[in-house]
């Protein structure tokens, strides 16, 4: 019975979803408008995968309404989207004047960017679940997307977009899980 509670986990289940998430972003990346590092929508199919995977916990162990659904989905796309536009104004941009190398610009930009992303991810779930709308739970996403985000420069130094995408997206599937798994009653 442990076993079968186990692998039922929202957890487990959102951090495999997380995975299949980040490894089709990885390949089906989706189109993008306008030029890099300038601002624009780059890789939409890769928000919305993960949007989907929030979406479906926020519905399956949170709230079981399209509205929340469709709320968390969104949420986490700006989230990427925004993500994606402030790690290349940071590295390539705003940075790019001070004294600091090239790899630390990416490095800073990524954990900006991680720590947004994981912020509006969070947001968009936590409009309609209460149990996530609590502050270690906030850190909990932030300090994850924050932390994973440096892998951004490895991505850069490998042009692989995989060593980025599927850690930071099953981490962050992760912590959704923990935060949406049912509670033990107290009796």
């Amino acid at each position: 019975m442990a076993l079968r509670s186990s692998a039922q986990h929202p957890a487990l289940i959102l951090a495999a979803l997380g995975a299949t998430s980040g490894t089709l972003g990885t390949f089906a990346l989706g189109v993008g408008f306008g030029e890099a590092p300038h601002l624009g929508l780059y890789m939409v199919l890769t928000g919305l995968w993960f949007g989907s995977v929030v979406a479906f916990g926020v519905w399956r162990w949170g709230n079981p309404s399209w509205v929340a659904a469709a709320t968390a989905l969104i949420a986490t796309w700006f989230g990427w989207e925004f993500a994606v536009n402030l790690a290349m104004q940071l590295s390539e941009n705003w940075l790019k004047a001070t004294a600091l190398s090239a790899t630390l610009r990416t490095c800073v930009g990524g954990f900006a960017a991680g720590a947004v992303g994981a912020l509006l991810t969070w947001a968009g779930a936590a409009a309609s679940v209460s149990a996530l709308r609590q502050f270690p739970m906030l850190v909990k996403f932030l300090a994850t997307g924050a932390l994973f985000g440096l892998l951004l420069q490895m991505t850069n130094q490998f042009d692989s977009p995989a060593i980025l995408l599927v850690p930071w997206q099953v981490a962050v599937a992760t912590v959704l899980g923990v935060g949406l798994a049912p509670r033990p009653s107290r009796t």
